[in-house]
């Protein structure tokens, strides 16, 4: 082997493992987005699970959020709902919801932008208004009775 061959071989290797580190970043990154939940385990023996919340929440995220209902399992087409990431707790998505399909909720943020989240991933807490209140009460009759 010459030098000029031994420096292609060099540089070729070194490009593979620097792509493969790439590679194993990206994995990471992307697999432990939102896995690590720091109150899951004082979420389950505590009592009152929204005073809990509250407590560890930043001081910006619980001004908005004090005056709402922290919902896990009962949520309805037009429900405000303020989503919580349960690996930052930070407030990731405010919006209406326009659909429940199986694990998905859509949510309207804007008149033109929808997502579509995952509420495992999310701490959510519903606004009630009066108004809304009663369409909730309507909502949850007309479910139960299907």
């Amino acid at each position: 082997m010459n030098h000029n061959q031994i420096k292609i071989e060099v540089s070729f290797l070194y490009l593979k493992c620097k792509s493969f580190r790439n590679y194993l970043e990206t994995k990471n990154k992307r697999n432990n987005s939102m896995d690590c939940e720091p109150l899951k385990s004082v979420l389950e023996w505590s009592p009152d699970k929204k005073d809990t919340l509250l407590y560890y929440l930043p001081l910006d995220v619980k001004t908005k959020v004090i005056n709402l209902d922290f919902e896990e399992k009962n949520l309805y087409v037009q429900d405000r709902i303020f989503c919580i990431k349960r690996n930052t707790l930070e407030l990731e998505h405010s919006g209406t919801i326009l659909f429940i399909d199986g694990d998905k909720i859509g949510v309207k943020v804007t008149s033109v932008r929808t997502l579509t989240i995952d509420p495992n991933k999310y701490y959510i807490f519903v606004k009630n208004k009066k108004t809304i209140s009663k369409q909730r009460e309507f909502m949850k009759q007309l479910l139960e009775q299907l």
